[in-house]
């Protein structure tokens, strides 16, 4: 039952972040949770730069919440850019994007602050 609480917090605290983010950060063009399999959880976020017109697409990792566990020190584990076909951690914005991330603290509230800051990154890189 403890578990059960746990994992129901922790899932309802990430779709909480993820609706707050998406009411205050306008790039903030798609978010969606997937499965790729049976054990695997990744949540799918988009963001666009509508000056520059640059696109992201950023997956993490969640199969943490399948143990009642809180994602506080959750990276990408995906970053395609409208630049790049294919995942591609090495294109200057991917790394620019991942050192700003890296800056990150970990703990509550962690996928609010992932999304600030790569829209950061995104808005600054298109000037």
């Amino acid at each position: 039952m403890l578990r059960t609480s746990s994992l129901l917090r922790n899932l309802l605290d990430v779709i909480e972040e993820v609706q707050i983010a998406r009411l205050e950060i306008r790039g903030l063009i798609l978010t969606s949770f997937h499965s790729p399999s049976a054990k695997q959880l990744d949540l799918q976020l988009a963001f666009i730069d509508f000056e520059s017109g640059v696109k992201l697409i950023m997956s993490l990792d969640m199969t943490c919440l399948n143990c009642g566990v809180y994602p506080s020190e959750i990276l990408p584990h995906h970053l395609q850019t409208s630049t790049t076909r294919t995942d591609d951690l090495h294109c200057p914005l991917s790394i620019e994007i991942k050192a700003a991330i890296s800056n990150l603290r970990a703990g509550y509230s962690r996928i609010i602050r992932l999304c600030r800051c790569v829209t950061q990154v995104l808005q600054s890189s298109g000037r």
